[in-house]
């Protein structure tokens, strides 16, 4: 069985469970066909600032294993702000120790690097240094977000025409990689899938009695991390600006933390809609779907996207979505037979969508069910790609 290394900050720790819960699924898979090992980095925290909840990452162990897979947490330099530009290079330094002590162990066959930079920068580093070829995935902000610093755009287009082969998870992402100046015929289309099994329609009443909501109020759900580029804050607005006797018969559920968690809570308040709107901290993967089930709406007003899984979540839990007409999304949400697309950072146009959700929703299952596949389809397109990097005399 060849053996691969899996490059990312974006997968699950003891304290983070739900980190990149989407690279674990593929990891996993993909665990199937090849011998994988796994370096996760976690910035390194002072002790000075360990006991702030937004760095309790710096509990998580060393090495864990985690269903069979070896998977490592080596501690990298983080310099905010100003000197972002560094992670790249200062992950790749802090990996080089381990990386040769894991190469030792058994030199891995191929590298894949989950987030274009600094995780892919640091994996096609570490893959020139020592001659083995590397695949580079890029999920949405690395391309979308952070090229906008262009000495941040000069380090990920390296890393993107050094990789023996790039991949987007959309269409959308993959056409920015072109305009950006990437070839397109070194990149891949590969979208992420869905475990089924968990994601499926469910009893709205059951699902709401096990979590303890009341039956009535038509609810919609956010679920998603707290911060300026998933417009949670027009959200708020929007659902603020539904006519009040209108509002009364809906509630917002808001699932997530991070930078604007303290911001949401305090607008809440002071916008008198603590009796509808519930702020709740993260729950587990494992129980979303009953949320998914309890909802009538999900909610995804963010300004970028890449190709967001808890769409295709709500869709297979039959659930209509509305969500921003940015990047991957419109290749998941069908509009008007699944959701409806509205242009980001528009609250108005918010507000008239939850309103004609709430006035009824004819939901296409047909063409929901078209935009959701699962994790052995991805981890089969994972790995004709990854055949196609090894030499023509050791590919299987």
């Amino acid at each position: 069985m060849r053996s691969g290394l899996i490059i990312t900050n974006l997968f699950p720790n003891p304290v983070e469970p739900a980190r990149g819960i989407f690279v674990w699924q593929e990891t996993h898979r993909l665990r199937e066909r090849y011998d994988l090992k796994v370096m996760a980095p976690l910035p390194w925290v002072p002790s000075s600032l360990r006991e702030i909840r937004k760095f309790a990452h710096h509990a998580a162990p060393l090495r864990e294993e985690r269903e069979g897979i070896e998977v490592h947490h080596p501690r990298h330099i983080v310099i905010p702000r100003y000197f972002r530009f560094l992670y790249g290079p200062l992950l790749y330094l802090a990996l080089l120790p381990l990386m040769r002590q894991l190469t030792k162990e058994r030199r891995p066959d191929f590298i894949i690097g989950h987030y274009a930079f600094p995780d892919g920068y640091a994996a096609v580093k570490l893959g020139k240094k020592l001659g083995i070829p590397v695949l580079v995935k890029a999920r949405g902000s690395d391309i979308n977000l952070f090229t906008r610093s262009w000495l941040r755009r000069r380090l990920t287009l390296w890393t993107l025409r050094k990789a023996q082969q790039v991949v987007a998870v959309s269409q959308a992402l993959k056409d920015k990689m072109i305009s950006l100046g990437i070839d397109g015929d070194k990149v891949a289309v590969v979208r992420n899938g869905l475990d089924g099994t968990r994601f499926r329609k469910m009893d709205k009443s059951e699902c709401r009695a096990k979590l303890e909501l009341e039956q009535e109020p038509y609810t919609f759900l956010f679920i998603g991390y707290l911060r300026d580029i998933k417009g949670v804050l027009c959200m708020l607005q929007a659902f603020r600006a539904i006519p009040v006797m209108e509002r009364m018969k809906a509630r917002l559920v808001i699932i997530g933390e991070g930078e604007l968690q303290d911001e949401v809570a305090l607008r809440i308040k002071r916008f008198g809609m603590s009796g509808q709107v519930r702020l709740h901290p993260p729950v587990p993967h494992s129980e979303v779907p009953e949320w998914m089930g309890a909802c009538d709406c999900l909610l995804l007003p963010s300004l970028m996207e890449g190709y967001p899984n808890v769409l295709v979540e709500a869709l297979a839990s039959n659930r209509p979505v509305i969500a921003s007409r940015v990047g991957g999304i419109p290749e998941i949400v069908v509009d008007g037979h699944t959701g409806k697309l509205i242009p980001p950072e528009d609250p108005w146009r918010l507000t008239d969508a939850m309103m004609e959700m709430m006035n009824g929703f004819e939901f296409n299952e047909a063409a929901a069910a078209a935009s959701g596949r699962g994790w052995d389809s991805v981890a089969t397109e994972m790995s004709e790609l990854i055949q196609g990097m090894l030499p023509k005399e050791e590919a299987v």
